[in-house]
């Protein structure tokens, strides 16, 4: 039976500035025990967050108002169109997972662009703390960097509006020694903060930019100041440097599906974890909304708001008219995506983080199917039916995927 309605939201919480459900004092304690954060389960079916490493608590899909075979119908989809890890959580439990993955979900996987997103969230890390604001130019923290390109701000590389051009061949092929001082190099061919154009090396530029910023190298920063305070030890992860020693900002970092869901619902909290705050939650509404280069891009995050944008093409980019990214999924869902689906799904109207990694799950012969900043038929028909499960919500039901 079709649902009706347009992604309605709980029926507890308060909105946040752009109308989208926040966690209330009602649904989570009060705040500091709130949002799972404390050591006694909020009402509603929220749980505490997990302690240290502990694990994420499990429940049945039907204690989070889901139905059980629902759910699990949408997670063997997924599994068979090439996943390799699929976890959904609501309510910070863990309600369904792939079959294998109690083998899978603990392997360390290259997330590729999904690592953009870590720079984003290191990005909030330090703005929380006061080493930079989003607004500063690169000069301040990068002194070589000639006139122009010390004028780009923090903001452009978060909106890959920095006018700097993708140079496909020598960024995803063959690296040069030095890839910060290579972008930074590069010719401005677009008026900053304009035109939205997918980059690789310039999420590095900005990774150097806040190591330098804070005074710290990247990774020890990162294990410090967000991975540790959240129960990701300084083992389950590892990171790939360029040989001039700078952390890519882009790709390369390898975790484990249970550690990105982590990361997902620190996004998904607000920018808290267990009554620290990490990341200021404005800077989580401004990560997560349409920016102005690109509707369907905010802070190195995908965001499911707009109704047109542009995605990733290669060599350049294609504009969408008419659609959100994915039309099955609530308009306040947001996503880290990396190459070959490697993804963490946010989801705030539903209290719900998603994470898949594996292989392409498009398996249509068409290559621009194969890019996830896409999303193609599964992402379409693997939200349908997940949004089925829903049992508390009454949420729209958009038909079967239109390809462009």
């Amino acid at each position: 039976m079709d649902k009706k309605s347009t992604h309605s939201r709980p029926k507890r919480g308060v909105l946040n500035r752009r109308g989208f459900l926040k966690q209330s004092a009602i649904t989570t304690g009060i705040l500091g025990e709130a949002v799972g954060l404390g050591s006694a389960a909020p009402e509603g079916g929220m749980e505490p967050l997990p302690a240290g490493s502990d694990d994420f608590a499990d429940t049945s899909p039907s204690g989070v108002n889901m139905d059980p075979e629902m759910t699990q119908n949408a997670i063997d989809y997924a599994t068979t169109r090439s996943a390799a890890s699929v976890r959904v959580y609501r309510h910070n439990q863990l309600v369904g997972a792939s079959r294998l993955d109690s083998i899978t979900g603990g392997v360390q996987n290259n997330v590729w662009s999904t690592t953009k997103g870590v720079v984003s969230m290191l990005t909030g890390r330090a703005v929380e703390l006061g080493h930079l604001s989003v607004d500063d130019e690169i000069g301040t923290y990068i002194p070589f960097a000639d006139t122009a390109h010390s004028q780009l701000t923090i903001r452009q590389f978060l909106t890959q509006s920095t006018g700097l051009p993708l140079n496909w061949a020598s960024e995803l092929i063959q690296l040069p020694p030095d890839t910060v001082r290579y972008t930074l190099n590069l010719d401005i061919e677009d008026d900053p903060g304009t035109d939205f154009e997918y980059g690789q090396t310039t999420c590095t530029v900005l990774a150097y930019a806040i190591e330098q910023a804070v005074g710290q190298d990247l990774q020890a920063f990162a294990q410090e100041e967000l991975f540790g305070p959240i129960g990701i030890d300084r083992d389950d992860w590892f990171w790939l440097r360029d040989r001039a020693g700078n952390t890519h900002g882009y790709a390369y970092l390898f975790m484990t599906p249970k550690d990105l869901a982590r990361l997902g619902h620190v996004m998904l909290r607000d920018g808290q974890w267990r009554g620290k705050r990490l990341l200021p939650d404005s800077y989580i509404t401004d990560a997560s909304s349409p920016s102005e280069a690109n509707p369907y891009y905010g802070y190195l995050f995908w965001s499911n708001e707009a109704d047109s944008g542009y995605t990733v093409d290669i060599p350049d980019q294609k504009y969408i008219r008419g659609r959100q990214l994915v039309a099955s999924a609530p308009r306040d869902m947001y996503a880290f995506v990396g190459f070959l689906d490697q993804i963490i799904f946010v989801i705030p109207s539903l209290d719900m983080v998603v994470i898949r990694t594996g292989f392409p799950g498009n398996q249509q012969l068409d290559p621009q199917e194969l890019i996830t900043a896409h999303p193609g038929k599964w992402m379409h028909a693997f939200f349908r039916k997940l949004m089925r499960a829903v049992e508390d919500e009454d949420i729209e039901d958009p038909g079967p995927y239109r390809h462009d």
